[in-house]
This record gives structure tokens, C-alpha cells and sequence, in this order.
């Protein structure tokens, strides 16, 4: 089978989508930081914002997928008055741009590229990153495929989790979303890498849409956390900004947000 390049695959999305190509017989080899311990993947040493390691972690690699992403916001689950000014682009972008070209000199037969469902459209700094990446996977001489899903249960958890100990939470009423599973988006993604398709494939969402206030009711029931919520309506200007938040017409997961919550007790 082929040797596929996971990077990211050490994070919520990226462990699933090696334990899937693994059952698939695929060779897996991981870069990260700090590689673990799983003696059925090759691990190298990198870090995709310096090089470091790039050049190793491609020999041999006929497929890449590309699931890493900086997030300050998403990595402490919460917001600061910074990311709304700017978004780091040092593995969204820089890396990106070193792993394509890596990837053309060795002749990478596929690129899959991870990315979020409406990044084009939103003016959000995090959103014009990724839409950076997307365009330099579309220009690069490597065969790929872009690959976007909404927004992350655990990252949701994960926001909501710091708003617990609040007595109030002021959240959005007007801001609908559709948010998913990893896992089911993990399983997609890796029909992706096998099914020998290329190009922009369908978006990926779950199989609601709700509302952030719904979303927050379903957390604290499953949490058993009463904290008084406090609808807000968002300006026009500021939902526009956020960009689309579903894929109507899209591939959608089966596992709804209060099953989610039912399996994971912790975020983590």
C-alpha cells in the first residue's frame, strides 16, 4: 500500500484519520514536534512552521495529507481581542508552502489538504489564512484535493468548557452552524485519499443545524451546568464576516451534537 504523510496526526482529527488508514493497511507516517509512542507509524521530527524535518518526512511518500493548523484561539478555547486583528501563518501558510514544494520535487502523487468550509468567504484572520493555503494548493504543479469541513464538536466543547464557571453566557443568537464530528469528518476525509478523485470535494458538515443558544442548552444539559444564557443578536456585518457556517449541499456526519456529548465527558 502506499506510504501516507499525516501531518497533524496528532491531534483530534489527525489520530482518527491514521487509525482509519492503518485498518486500511496504509503505511503511516506522522511528522510532528513531539513524535509518540504507537509502534505502527513512522515517526519524524519536524516542525512544519521552521522546515525542520520536511525534507525526511517526505521520502517515499506518494500521498500527503495535510491536516495541521495553527489556532491560537482553537488551542486555548477562548478568544482574545488579537485574533480578531491577526492570525499566525506559519504553518498554515509558510508551511504549507514548503510542503508543496517538497512535495512537487519528490513527486507526491496526492496532496489532500485539510480546510474549514467557507474560508474564501469570511473575512475573519484565521479564515483569510486558510484561504491562503487553499490557494497555494491550487496553484502548486501537485495533484490535490481540498478537502473543508465545519466547525469541530470538541472545539465547541472546548469554548464552552471555559465558560462554565460564568454565571452568564452571552452568545449569539442569529449565528447558525452545522457543526461535526471529527471522527465522521476523518472517515471522509480518508475516502478522499483512496477514491482516487481530485480537485475541490464536497464540503462536510454535521447532520444539524443549530443555533449557538441551542448548542449551549444541549452542553449544559449533558454537562448538568445551569448558567443562565443570554441571547444577543450580531450585527449583519459581523456574520458576513464570520462567513458560512454549513454546507447545504454537502456530505453530512451521522452523529448528532448531544450524542457527541453523551461519549465525551472530557473535551480532551
Amino acid at each position: 500500500m502506499d506510504l501516507v504523510l499525516v501531518t497533524g496526526g496528532t491531534g483530534h482529527l489527525g489520530r482518527d484519520v491514521v487509525r482509519l488508514l492503518k485498518a486500511q493497511q496504509h503505511q503511516v507516517r506522522i511528522l510532528a514536534r513531539a513524535p509518540g509512542r504507537d509502534p505502527g507509524v513512522d515517526w519524524v521530527r519536524g516542525d512544519l512552521a521552521t522546515g525542520e524535518g520536511v525534507e525526511g518526512a517526505l521520502h517515499g511518500v506518494q500521498t500527503i495529507v495535510h491536516a495541521a493548523t495553527l489556532s491560537p484561539a482553537a488551542q486555548r478555547g477562548r478568544f482574545r481581542l488579537g485574533d480578531f486583528v491577526r492570525s499566525p501563518p506559519d504553518v498554515d501558510v509558510d508551511g504549507t508552502r514548503r510542503l508543496l514544494a517538497e512535495a512537487r520535487r519528490v513527486g507526491v502523487e496526492h496532496f489532500v489538504h485539510v480546510s474549514i468550509v467557507g474560508v474564501q468567504q469570511a473575512r475573519v484572520p484565521y479564515s483569510r489564512v486558510k484561504a491562503a493555503a487553499e490557494d497555494l494548493v491550487r496553484t502548486s504543479e501537485v495533484a490535490y484535493s481540498i478537502v473543508p469541513a465545519t466547525g469541530f464538536y470538541w472545539l465547541l466543547a472546548r469554548f464552552l468548557d471555559n465558560l462554565a464557571p460564568r454565571r452568564i453566557w452571552p452568545l449569539p443568537s442569529n449565528l447558525v452552524l452545522q457543526p461535526v464530528d471529527s471522527a465522521d469528518f476523518a472517515a471522509y476525509l480518508v475516502e478522499c485519499v483512496t477514491d482516487g478523485q481530485r480537485g475541490n470535494r464536497d464540503g462536510f458538515g454535521g447532520p444539524e443545524d443549530l443555533s449557538m443558544v441551542d448548542i449551549a442548552r444541549q452542553y449544559q444539559r449533558a454537562r448538568g451546568v445551569r448558567r443562565r444564557i443570554l441571547p444577543l443578536r450580531l450585527p449583519g456585518a459581523a456574520i458576513r464576516a464570520a462567513g458560512p457556517q454549513s454546507c447545504p449541499g454537502g456530505r453530512r456526519g451521522r452523529t448528532t451534537w448531544s450524542e457527541w456529548l453523551a461519549r465525551h465527558r472530557t473535551t480532551d
